[in-house]
Formats: C-alpha cells, structure tokens, sequence
C-alpha cells in the first residue's frame, strides 16, 4: 500500500476530524466541518497535523497532530511536541500507517529544534516501537473525608468564580513544579478555565492563602458518585482537568480542614493526584483507609539526542562514550561523547556511528530517553536487559541519576 505522508494544510482540518471520529467511533457534522475548514481555515501555530495519504491523496489513511510546548530540562528552557489525535481509519490499520506518520512526526520536530516528546498512550508497548518509554510517574490518593484532619485554619481558602483573575494559581503553579523535567512554560494558569463556564460544568475552584495572605495552594473539583460513595474529584482528566496543588504541609494540612469542614458531609472521599515524588503518608495522619495508586501516565522520548546530552546537567566533572540506537531518528544513532565539568557548558559531539566497542555504555533510545531526563537512573540500569554497560560502571551515576519529572499538560 504506497503511502505519502505530510503536514496538512488548515483547509485540510475536516479531514482530520474525519478520520479521529470514524476511529474513535465518535460524531462529526462532515458537511459543517467542510465548510468551515474550506470557507474561514485558521492556522494554529502551536499545532502541526501530518496525514499518511494514498498516492493520489484521494484517502486519508491515518493521522497526529503534536503541540508544541515550552518546557523545563534541567534548568533550561526547551520545545518538547506533545503528541496526540493518533488515528487510522479501521479498513487500513495494520498496515504501518502510523508508523509512517510518527516517523514524519519525529523528523519534523527535529527539524523544528525540538529536544523532547511526550505522549498519553493506549499501549505502552505500542508506542515503545517508536522509540517512547514509560514517564510521568503519579500518585493516585484517595482519602475518606472522615479521616480528614481537623485543625484551626491560620490561612483562609477563598472561592474563585469566573471573572475573577487566575494570577495567584499561575503563580502557585509556577512554585510547584519548579525544578521539575518536561513542566511547562505558562502565560496563565489555563486559557480553557478563563474561556469556559467552570460553574455550567458544576467544576469549582478554590484558592487557599497563608497568614500573610499569599497564595499557597488550590484545587478544582467536580462531584462524581461510584460505588464507592460521593466523591470529590480533584485529579486531572481529559475529560475535567481539574487539579490540587499545594507549596508545602501546612498548605496540604490547611486544604485538608477546610475541605473537611466544608465538604465533610456532602463528599465520601477526596481524590486528587501529585507526582510519585511527593511523599504524604506522614501527613495524614489515620493512614489504613487511605488509598495510593501509583503509575505512569504517559511516555517520553529524546528527540534530539545532542540537544538532550548539552543540556543534560550531570554531576561532578567526566566524559563518557554513549552508544544510542534511535531506528526512527538515523541523526541520534551512533556513539556521543559528551564531555562535563562544574560550571561548564557540555562539550557533545558525534564520534562514530557503529563503533559500539568505543563506547562506555550502549542503550536504545527508549531507555536512554527515560535515563536522561531522570525518570530513571544508573541504579535501574540493572533491570534494563537491552543495555549494555562496557566501562565506568560506577560512574554513570554522573549523568543518570534520579530527578523530579512531571508534566502537567494534558493533550
């Protein structure tokens, strides 16, 4: 099957809901999206769609889009390509049409300077055939309201209605995730909050302030009921990308009251979700009822691995030879070397492309992707059966090693 893929066009975007409705089995007004797509097309700067076309382009067979995201690595402001609307018409699938499209994908965010992509996966081991790895480690928390703290409140929690600014939760916002991996760059905490109607939604935001009236913490909820009783739900969703932040314990313990003494007798349990790096057991006081799911929620992957390794802030000073297979990519395949210091900026150049006895360790772009941006480290590297380490064992810890990765975008 001869398959031509390419960016389309803005007068093209009806075609791309068509097959994203027919593969999700969802609903679309073909005739209305036509013409709106054909009569007023609007280019998004932020967003690039690529389809994998028949040769006389009469049949989409499949399509993505990636959004163009500004990120965090390590201290350093990158373009990570947030990949979605992944999708094929039914008759046409198994015939490596999204293979197709991911590797156009890729090859256009490397062209376009991106360092990083991330994805929210049907499949994990799908995606891991183009060269995306398992990120995003969560904590799932579910807390029955009756064993909620009570506490007297020293700050005080306000309601946020539409209208009113959302300056102090971008500014929470900010302070949370600093020094977090893949966390975005934002203008404002969420253009949808500011566009939509929370309240039509029944999704409801509060803002806590400390003593001293600044801002230390939020959540936004909706009401869902389950067998398991009334439920508030704070975690983000696709569907209610709600939230619950806080900037430290006494934030959390303060959140927790106030959510006891107002909610406590219309709400069964609280859910809500932080990084697997947030640790609360010991703020939780009655901790047997309590629930922690963990997981991960999406997949990361280095798009650019010369970018990725400048970046890359590595501890005390070294130089390593690192072998990368990237069959997606043929720019990252081969060995790097990559030379640090305190205080200096990388030194990274490409020294071969199959000189494997150079280097000092061999790994697949999956693995390597979740070593470098700290979703794993050299301690994991024992239970990674596709890496080969040759040499300095004991100092890959330099340039692997653990750090907080996160990204709060749902896309």
């Amino acid at each position: 099957m001869e398959q031509k893929p390419r960016l389309l066009t803005p007068e093209e975007d009806y075609r791309f809901k068509l097959v994203e409705a027919v593969a999700f089995e969802g609903t679309i007004d073909y005739e209305e999206e036509k013409r709106k797509s054909q009569s007023s097309p609007s280019a998004d700067e932020n967003c690039r769609k690529i389809g994998v076309f028949s040769e006389d382009e009469a049949v989409l067979y499949g399509c993505l889009l990636y959004n163009k995201y500004r990120c965090y690595f390590d201290g350093r402001e990158m373009l990570l390509g947030g990949v979605g609307g992944v999708a094929t018409l039914p008759q046409y699938r198994r015939n490596g049409v999204i293979r197709t499209c991911m590797k156009f994908a890729l090859r256009d965010m490397y062209e376009q300077g991106y360092a990083f992509s991330f994805l929210y996966p049907f499949s994990m081991q799908y995606y891991r055939k183009f060269g995306y790895e398992a990120s995003k480690e969560i904590n799932v928390w579910t807390l029955p309201m009756a064993e909620l703290p009570d506490r007297d409140m020293e700050g005080s929690v306000v309601q946020i209605f539409p209208g009113d600014s959302l300056e102090p939760l971008l500014r929470v916002y900010e302070k949370f995730y600093e020094g977090y991996n893949f966390s975005s760059v934002r203008e404002k905490y969420s253009a949808l909050i500011e566009k939509e109607d929370m309240l039509k939604q029944r999704r409801y935001v509060f803002l806590y302030r400390d003593a001293a009236f600044k801002p230390r913490g939020f959540f936004i909820f909706h009401k869902n009921r389950g067998t398991d009783g009334v439920i508030m739900d704070c975690e983000p969703k696709f569907e209610a990308p709600n939230d619950f932040l806080f900037l430290d314990a006494k934030a959390f313990a303060e959140m927790l009251s106030f959510i006891k003494a107002a909610f406590g007798s219309r709400y069964d349990k609280l859910v809500f979700s932080t990084p697997a790096n947030i640790s609360l057991s010991f703020l939780l006081g009655e901790n047997i009822e309590a629930g922690c799911e963990r997981f991960h929620g999406g997949m990361s992957r280095v798009v650019d691995v010369k970018k990725a390794l400048e970046m890359c802030r590595c501890k005390g000073s070294g130089q390593f030879y690192i072998g990368i297979k990237d069959a997606m990519l043929p720019e990252n395949d081969g060995i790097w070397s990559i030379c640090f210091s305190e205080g200096q900026d990388n030194q990274v150049e490409k020294v071969g492309a199959d000189t494997e006895e150079k280097a000092d360790i061999l790994l697949p772009i999956n693995e390597f992707s979740a070593l470098i941006c700290g979703d794993q480290s050299a301690e994991d590297i024992r239970w990674m059966p596709n890496v080969v380490v040759y040499g300095k064992e004991d100092e890959l810890g330099k340039i692997f090693s653990h750090k907080k990765c996160y990204i709060p975008e749902l896309f």
